[in-house]
C-alpha cells in the first residue's frame, strides 16, 4: 500500500538535514584541515582515520540501545529529537578554527569530530532504523527511500553551492559552517512530527549479540553493495575539490561540478524508482554502478583546461550518483524481513542499521585515511597554488580507475548474487503475517 506523500516527504526531511552536514564534511574537511587548519596530508587523513573509527564503533551501540528504547515517542524518534540541536552545535564547532599547530591541532581536531560522530550516530542510526517501521512493500521501500535520497540530494546541492558561495564572499569556514548548522535543524524535526505514530515501541529482548546479524547471507551481500558504493561516493567527493583546483585548473568551477553531480542525481532518481520497479533492484543496482565507473575513467583522463566536458561528465555521473544513494537503503529493510522470519518475528533494525554503518563508516575511514596518505606520499604540498606532477596524477588516478575497479566489480556481484529478490521478500512477507502493527508516538 502507497504511503501518503507528507509522509513520504516528512520523513525525507531529516535527509535534508543529515546531507547538509554529510556533504559539507565529505567534500570540504579534508581539504579544510589541510590548507586552511594547516594540517600535513598524513595528518589530515589520520584525524580522519580516527573520527571515522569512533564514529563507526559507536554504529552498533545506539542501534541496539534504540532496539530496546520504549518511550510515549516511540522508539527511534526520541533519539533524532534528543540529539539533534547538540549534532548541530557540533558540526559548526568543526570549522571554527582551533589556535594550535602540528600534532597538538590534530589531536584537537580528532577530539572534536569524534564528539560530532557521536552526535552525528545518534541521529543517523535511529532514524534509517525507522524505515522498516514505515512500510513492508518491496517497492513502495524503493519509492520511501527515493523521497529521502531525494531530500538527501536536495541538501547536498545546498551545501555543494552554499560552502563555496560562502568562501568567495566572506573567506570564512566559520561562517559557512553556522549557516549549514542553521538549516539542519527543522529537517530534524519535521521528521519527528511527521512519523508520529508510525515509530513502534520494539523494546525486543534481543540475547544475541549484535554482530550474529553477520550470520544473515542477504545482508551481507547488501553490505558488500552498500560499501563499494559509499565507499567510492566518500572517496570522490574528497578529491573533487583537489581535481578541479590542480588538474582542471578552475577552482572556480567547483560549486558548478557540485551541483551538476547533484541536480544529476536527483534528476535521477525517479528513474532509479521507476527501473527498480520493471525489474529488480539489484538489477538496477548493478547497471547504475558499471555505468559510473565508466563515466569515472573517463573523468580521470580529461586533459586540463576542458571545463565544459568535465561538467557534462558530471551530469551524466548522475544515474549512478542515485542508484548508489536509492537502492543499498531500499535492499536493506528487506534483510529486517529475513532475519525476522529465522527469529519468531523479532524485528532487529537498530541491529541491522547499525551495524552495517558501522561497517560503511570503518571502510570510509581507511579510504579517506589512504587517500590523505596517498597525496602526502606523491609530494601534495598543503596550501601550494601549484601542485608537481605525481600529486596532481596521484589525484586522478585516486578518482577514476580506483573508483571504477570497485563500481565494476559491484555491479557484477549485484547481478550475479542478488541479495533478496522480489517474489523471495513477498513470501518472507507472507511467513511474517504481514507488517507491524502500529506502537505508541
Amino acid at each position: 500500500m502507497a504511503l501518503p506523500a507528507g509522509l513520504r516527504h516528512g520523513y525525507g526531511a531529516a535527509a535534508f538535514s543529515l546531507s547538509l552536514a554529510n556533504t559539507a564534511v565529505l567534500f570540504f574537511l579534508l581539504k579544510f584541515l589541510v590548507d586552511e587548519a594547516g594540517l600535513s596530508p598524513g595528518h589530515a587523513g589520520t584525524v580522519l582515520l580516527v573520527g571515522k573509527a569512533w564514529d563507526a564503533v559507536t554504529d552498533p551501540i545506539i542501534g541496539r540501545l534504540s532496539d530496546r528504547t520504549r518511550t510515549a515517542w516511540g522508539a527511534r524518534r526520541p533519539w533524532v529529537l534528543g540529539a539533534s540541536v547538540p549534532f548541530a552545535v557540533l558540526f559548526a564547532g568543526l570549522w571554527w578554527g582551533i589556535p594550535l599547530q602540528g600534532a597538538s591541532a590534530a589531536i584537537a581536531y580528532a577530539a572534536l569530530l569524534v564528539l560530532y560522530n557521536t552526535a552525528y550516530t545518534s541521529v543517523v542510526v535511529p532514524y534509517g532504523a525507522l524505515t522498516p517501521a514505515l512500510t513492508d512493500d518491496y517497492d513502495e521501500r524503493t519509492r520511501l527511500n527515493g523521497a529521502r535520497m531525494g531530500w538527501s540530494m536536495v541538501g547536498g546541492i545546498v551545501a555543494g553551492v552554499l560552502v563555496p558561495v560562502t568562501l568567495e564572499l566572506t573567506g570564512s569556514y566559520r561562517v559557512a559552517g553556522v549557516a549549514l548548522a542553521v538549516l539542519m535543524l527543522p529537517g530534524m524535526w519535521i521528521m519527528v512530527a511527521a512519523t508520529r505514530g508510525r515509530d513502534h515501541g520494539v523494546a525486543v529482548a534481543v540475547t544475541e549479540a549484535m554482530w550474529t546479524v553477520l550470520g544473515n547471507a542477504a545482508f551481507r551481500r547488501v553490505a558488500v553493495l552498500f560499501l563499494c558504493a559509499w565507499t567510492c561516493i566518500a572517496v570522490l567527493a574528497a578529491l573533487i575539490p583537489f581535481y578541479v583546483e590542480h588538474h582542471v585548473g578552475r577552482p572556480d568551477l567547483l560549486d558548478a561540478m557540485l551541483a551538476a553531480i547533484q541536480v544529476s542525481a536527483l534528476l535521477f532518481v525517479p528513474a532509479v524508482v521507476w527501473a527498480s520497479s520493471r525489474v529488480e533492484k539489484h538489477v538496477a543496482y548493478g547497471a547504475g554502478m558499471i555505468s559510473w565507473g565508466a563515466v569515472l575513467c573517463v573523468l580521470a583522463a580529461v586533459g586540463p583546461g576542458q571545463p565544459t566536458l568535465v561538467l557534462v561528465l558530471a551530469c551524466v555521473a548522475g544515474a549512478g550518483v542515485a542508484a548508489a544513494h536509492v537502492l543499498p537503503w531500499s535492499m536493506l529493510p528487506d534483510v529486517v524481513e529475513a532475519d525476522a522470519v529465522q527469529h519468531e518475528g523479532r524485528r532487529r533494525a537498530g541491529a541491522f542499521y547499525g551495524v552495517m554503518t558501522f561497517l560503511e563508516k570503518m571502510s570510509t575511514a581507511v579510504a579517506l585515511a589512504a587517500v590523505g596518505w596517498a597525496l602526502e606520499a606523491a609530494g601534495y604540498q598543503q596550501g601550494a597554488e601549484v601542485q608537481g606532477p605525481q600529486a596532481v596524477l596521484a589525484v586522478r588516478v585516486l578518482l577514476g580507475p580506483v573508483p571504477a575497479v570497485v563500481l565494476t566489480v559491484a555491479g557484477f556481484g549485484a547481478l550475479l548474487f542478488p541479495p533478496i529478490t522480489r517474489g523471495a521478500h513477498e513470501a518472507l512477507v507472507a511467513k511474517l503475517g504481514g507488517p507491524p502493527s502500529d506502537g505508541s508516538g
